[in-house]
């Protein structure tokens, strides 16, 4: 043992001191790449983002159009685009379905213009809307109720996204088409070839503003026959949730018909009309100041000597 001791002395040195200088490089390694933490973004940096309803405007009673004002702020030193990340609109509690689109400068997939470092900007943001979309058993309401939620990204340059959940109401009102239906058809004056009718027409206005009735052209069927046709201009006002009557006078001619019309006609006393055409309505409303009206309306109505 002690000749072992002997040999292996001269060698534990060297092998000690070679452990240690590894452990002490291993050391020096860690020591020299600390982990360094990502320091997160302050409140004070943290993007802004609100919308508010500026506008309506409608290309008829069923297309229109809502208009939002959408204000953002960047507080942070890079710029950044916005892009909207999903978003729903809800119109009195239904689901536009396919009829709605929403845009943001115009075209939603071009972005819109970058936020500048520490800059503000304003965007109008747009929500096209076919109402027809919107199937609901309530029929009898006099306003639209509409909730756009969105998630609004800001894109940094240093590949940083920030969302933010933004809100939006609107309210403007519905418009609906008038009714038309005739009361009395009298017979003023049969001769050989024609017979002179005047109609009486009822116009129900189911909105909650007046109505005026600017242009009328009608085609008239009685008895599943063609009678006769005709246009008049500035015909009636028609007071909110009210009824007015007017009335037509038209020739039917009778000379490519048979004599025996005009005598079924003459003894009737009741019949079954048709009128169908169009109609320009005015209304007092911003966004649809008028809008033409096609209608196709079969009913029965006495017949006065």
């Amino acid at each position: 043992m002690t000749n072992l001791k002997r040999f292996f002395a001269p060698l534990l040195g060297p092998v000690l001191m070679g452990l240690c200088l590894s452990c002490a490089a291993k050391t020096a390694l860690v020591v020299s790449h600390p982990v360094v933490p990502v320091p997160e973004v302050s409140p004070a940096e943290q993007p802004m983002a609100a919308a508010s309803f500026d506008r309506v405007e409608a290309d008829d009673i069923n297309h229109v159009t809502l208009f939002f004002q959408l204000n953002v702020q960047n507080p942070r030193s890079s710029p950044a685009r916005l892009e909207i990340q999903d978003w729903k609109a809800a119109i009195n509690g239904l689901n536009p379905g396919q009829g709605a689109a929403l845009t943001i400068a115009g075209d939603i997939s071009q972005g819109i213009p970058q936020v500048g470092a520490g800059a503000s900007l304003q965007v109008p943001l747009r929500l096209t809307v076919d109402l027809r979309t919107l199937s609901s058993d309530q029929e009898d309401f006099d306003e639209y109720q509409a909730d756009l939620d969105f998630n609004l990204g800001f894109i940094f340059d240093t590949r940083d996204i920030a969302e933010i959940m933004v809100t939006a109401k609107a309210a403007f009102p519905r418009i609906r088409e008038p009714d038309f239906n005739i009361t009395a058809i009298a017979i003023m004056k049969a001769e050989l070839i024609n017979t002179r009718f005047k109609v009486k027409l009822r116009v129900d206005n189911p909105n909650i503003f007046p109505v005026a009735l600017s242009s009328f052209s009608y085609e008239l069927y009685g008895a599943d026959r063609f009678w006769a046709d005709g246009e008049k201009t500035d015909i009636l006002l028609i007071p909110a949730r009210g009824s007015a009557e007017t009335e037509l006078f038209l020739v039917m001619n009778f000379i490519n018909m048979r004599r025996e019309l005009l005598d079924q006609i003459i003894a009737m006393k009741q019949v079954n009309y048709r009128l169908a055409g169009e109609a320009e309505v005015r209304t007092n409303v911003d966004f649809l100041p008028h809008f033409l009206v096609d209608f196709d309306r079969s009913g029965k109505s006495v017949v006065i000597d």
